[in-house]
């Protein structure tokens, strides 16, 4: 008798759970007392702190049109007159323009001959007036380094380097490099002293009523560069992101250069000058002077590229008199430089086969031992670190280079 109550209480519960169902379902939601009615998402609305595109300022916008003349010669008017409108923009911008403006005419030297000259004439006479900080032979060689750098051997490249070395001397460049430390360290005293006597008070914000105050002057726009259909154009960056408040660096103490050290400068910038003239009286057909020059400029050791690029004229000039001892020797040094190219690779191969019975058998060898001894090897002493009181099972990883780990 229990049983069957309990299988009849058991069928009654489930009978009215099944019909309570489909009411439950088709029941809406009831919503709480407080809740307030949700407001419908806009698509297109922005995100609150979304922040507005900025409009390119009209100094780029002017620079983007100068600059995207496809004209070379019209290219380099269009940034000369925007270099003269816009005086005061973007030191970035004039630098650039200017930049631009050089090599556009440089790109069309037969028809911007005169320009180019022109413009030399004035960076000559601006020189004669700096002439305490600006040494005359430096315009003169610039000049020659532009149009050599630029494939041009004309007899203005070949005048510029020759007043440019010309006017070169030792004692006046030492004298010159003596001053110029003089001025760096009255400059230096002065920094010091006015960074000594300023008081905290100085650096506070002034009031808000305070009417000696100055207003602060607007930042210059933070512009981008990148290369459309070949010529350079201008976009704003991206705000950096903010970086917490540094003191300013104390003024450091210029250093005065030995001697020594003056001699050798001038020593890699005279053979660097004498670089340049050589390639060009070579490419003006003045063999004989102008590799005289460049083993004059290759025995001063100058600088690695420098020295690159007097090797390859020297390794030419030796390969078409059938010199192969010294054509090895310079492309040997025009390989240890990295700066060898696919075809003087083959050359230098050649090269070697000829000097060495036909064999590359210890080409390898060779550029290893000659590294060695052309390049000074210094001593590191490994830092040995005092072991902590207490040891906290924590390695570190670094790396020199990301993914040498």
């Amino acid at each position: 008798m229990i049983r069957i109550s309990r299988a009849l209480l058991l069928g009654l519960g489930l009978s009215a759970l099944v019909s309570a169902w489909p009411t439950a379902q088709s029941a809406p939601p009831q919503k709480p007392a407080d809740a307030k009615p949700a407001v419908a998402a806009d698509a297109t609305q922005k995100p609150a702190d979304a922040t507005p595109a900025q409009e390119l300022p009209d100094e780029a916008k002017a620079f983007n049109a100068a600059a995207g003349e496809k004209d070379p010669l019209k290219r380099a008017s269009a940034l000369e007159k925007f270099i003269a409108d816009n005086p005061k923009a973007s030191l970035m911008l004039l630098s650039m323009a200017r930049m631009q403006m050089n090599s556009s005419v440089l790109a069309a030297f037969k028809d911007s001959r005169a320009k180019f000259l022109a413009g030399a004439e004035k960076e000559i006479a601006d020189a004669r007036k700096n002439a305490d900080t600006t040494p005359g032979y430096s315009i003169y060689n610039g000049l020659a380094t532009r149009l050599s750098g630029a494939g041009i051997y004309s007899e203005e490249a070949e005048d510029f380097a020759r007043k440019g070395l010309a006017g070169m001397d030792e004692r006046a460049y030492m004298d010159a490099r003596k001053k110029q430390y003089e001025r760096s360290l009255a400059n230096f005293e002065k920094m010091t002293a006015a960074t000594a006597a300023a008081k905290p008070a100085a650096t506070a914000a002034a009031p808000a009523g305070d009417a000696q105050a100055k207003p602060a002057s607007p930042a210059q726009p933070n512009y981008r560069t990148s290369m459309k259909d070949g010529v350079m154009q201008v976009s704003l960056a991206p705000p950096p992101p903010p970086r917490p408040a540094t003191p300013p660096r104390p003024p450091t103490r210029p250093t005065m250069p030995t001697d020594d050290e003056m001699r050798a400068s001038f020593k890699s910038e005279r053979a660097a000058a004498l670089a340049t003239l050589g390639q060009i009286l070579v490419k003006r057909g003045k063999a004989e002077e102008g590799e005289k020059a460049l083993t004059e400029a290759y025995a001063a050791k100058p600088a690695s590229y420098t020295m690159a690029a007097i090797a390859r004229t020297l390794a030419e000039s030796a390969k078409k008199s059938g010199n192969d001892t010294l054509q090895l020797e310079y492309l040997t040094v025009l390989a240890l430089s990295g700066r060898i190219t696919a075809d003087e690779t083959k050359d230098f191969e050649a090269a070697y086969r000829k000097t060495h019975n036909g064999s590359l058998d210890g080409l390898e060898a060779m550029l290893d031992e000659r590294y060695r001894r052309e390049h000074t090897r210094f001593a590191v002493a490994p830092y040995v670190r005092k072991p902590g009181t207490k040891a906290t099972g924590k390695t570190v990883l670094a790396e020199v280079f990301p993914g040498a780990g």
